[in-house]
């Protein structure tokens, strides 16, 4: 393929040939010049119409007006020829990224770095992005590794609402992705995903929403799913609550189309009128991007000869034939189709189900005890949405409050990362128990560690280290970006070992790896270090 000069001989002087730039960064279909030269304006769109001539898949030539700048690092771009658009489609490393280059801070030069990044992971890593912008680390990592989990925090609106996208694009399920400040954000995160449960009306939610929680779980009592209009009311609340950033679980009815029969576990000849109300359950959810997903039943102890094993791992097999198993979560019941551990573990085994809600008091009503290596067996085998309520032996209740039944707790909490707090109130209005106990879980979960510490800040990441080393434990590994001159790459290594005398931790250098020249003599650089105590 000729050169961009030898494309343009003919039409340039001798001379502004000399000027032509020689490199030039390409997005998706969008060829982005950093510096263009003030002599060669007045032929800008000869260059960039030759441009698009000899690169079949470039449809917009940019240049820079205004470098990285501003709260969010962003470049000022004018078009110089071809499609009127700043948004594009990138792809690298087995992913797709949707991405505005002008209002999304977005290096393609970093393409090798994430994957370099992607070939550290082990299997079951916890991995913390700080700055996600449009998600190209999270959907890097997410799609060529066994992460178990990935979190990405950006600040950029813009940058979080592609990156939303994109984990919807690339069919990611183990990541999630927060809006807002990392400094307001990153000590909240161990309670993202823990719920208030509550009617949809608006004199039940109010005192859970004073309470500030990140998800909710709406129950459905019958009629709600039926009638268009209860339906339409209880999505409005839904969107109130997408705009005050908090997510939405949905708990099915009991009762639909008041058929009694709302159980998986149940004979496949009667499942028509439980895909009639998944499918509402799914409109719901399609509608509403804060909606998580919603809960179905298994069994019911009062029914327990009309429901079998054999019969649930049908109709779970017929539902994803359908594709209605998506957003649906499975809850062990209180009989043994789906309600001990054996049953349980062969269910999914049988059927691959990908969620599961598991709810405590259930399976101590059923099984009478629960380990802890119990819990995490299954924990290990599908996702997780808990219910957090307790059961004590012999009291002739069904559950109890987290402090008054036969489960300690503490002990599981640190592994409960998704799931309501589903104790019982006197009023569903005021819900006085239910919150004094919401209270008492986030008392006692421990703060979350990860494996593996991602701060890709285009600028100023050492601002950030000492939030960063708040995370780490023994053995967690941080890749710490950085611009320096060549004569300069120690100071990447004095501004960390001064976070961590600070922070008391002990440290080792893994690599320094140059990631991409800046400007002569400077590098983007990443020092990976590892936390040794």
């Amino acid at each position: 393929m000729p050169t961009l000069k030898q494309t343009l001989k003919g039409k340039l002087t001798r001379q502004e040939l000399q000027l032509v730039p020689s490199s030039f960064d390409v997005v998706g279909s969008i060829l982005i010049f950093s510096e263009f030269p003030k002599e060669l304006e007045r032929k800008e769109k000869i260059i960039a119409q030759s441009l698009i001539k000899e690169l079949k898949n470039v449809k917009t030539i940019c240049k820079k007006t205004r470098k990285y700048s501003g709260k969010h690092r962003t470049p000022k771009l004018k078009i110089m020829a071809g499609e009127k658009t700043k948004e594009t489609i990138h792809k690298e490393n087995n992913i797709t990224l949707k991405l505005d280059v002008e209002k999304v801070y977005f290096s393609s030069r970093l393409s090798n770095e994430r994957l370099r990044i992607s070939k550290l992971i082990k299997p079951k890593e916890n991995v913390l992005v700080m700055f996600s912008g449009c998600a190209p680390y999270p959907c890097v990592i997410a799609k060529n590794t066994k992460a178990n989990s990935i979190i990405g925090i950006e600040i950029n609106p813009v940058a979080h609402k592609y990156a939303l996208e994109n984990i919807k694009l690339n069919k990611i399920t183990n990541t999630t992705l927060h809006k807002g400040d990392v400094n307001n954000i990153l000590p909240k995160i161990d309670f993202e995903g823990i719920a208030l449960k509550s009617r949809w009306h608006k004199k039940y939610i109010g005192p859970k929403l004073k309470q500030n929680p990140p998800l909710i779980e709406f129950y459905l009592p019958e009629g709600d799913l039926e009638s268009d209009k209860k339906r339409k009311q209880m999505d409005k609340t839904i969107k109130k609550l997408a705009k005050k950033q908090i997510k939405v679980m949905i708990h099915s009815p009991h009762v639909y189309n008041k058929s009694r029969e709302m159980y998986l576990a149940q004979h496949p000849a009667k499942i028509k009128n439980i895909i009639e109300c998944i499918k509402k359950l799914d409109s719901v959810q399609k509608n509403n991007k804060n909606v998580v997903g919603h809960i179905f039943h298994s069994s019911d102890d009062r029914l327990k000869k009309d429901h079998k094993e054999e019969w649930l791992i049908k109709n779970i097999k017929t539902l994803k034939k359908l594709d209605l198993l998506k957003y649906l979560y499975l809850e062990n019941g209180t009989t043994k189709p789906f309600g001990t551990k054996k049953s349980i573990l062969n269910v999914i085994k049988k059927t691959q189900l990908k969620n599961m809600c598991f709810d405590f008091a259930h399976f101590m009503y059923l099984n009478k005890k629960l380990t802890l290596d119990d819990f995490k067996q299954i924990n290990s085998k599908t996702k997780l949405y808990n219910h957090a309520v307790n059961h004590k032996y012999n009291s002739g209740e069904h559950c109890c409050r987290l402090r008054e039944g036969d489960l300690d707790f503490r002990k599981f909490a640190k592994y409960i990362d998704f799931g309501c707090v589903e104790v019982y109130s006197k009023s569903e209005i005021t819900a006085k128990e239910q919150i004094e106990d919401y209270k008492y879980f986030l008392s006692i979960k421990p703060t979350k560690k990860f494996d593996r510490i991602l701060m890709p800040l285009p600028k100023s990441a050492e601002d950030y280290l000492d939030l960063a080393l708040t995370r780490t434990k023994k053995g967690t590994i941080i890749h710490f970006y950085d611009f320096l001159n060549e004569k300069e790459f120690d100071l990447a290594k004095q501004k960390v070992e001064k976070a961590c005398k600070k922070a008391e931790k002990k440290f080792k250098v893994l690599n320094l790896v140059k990631c991409g020249q800046f400007a002569p003599k400077t590098y983007r650089i990443c020092l990976d270090f590892k936390i040794l105590s």
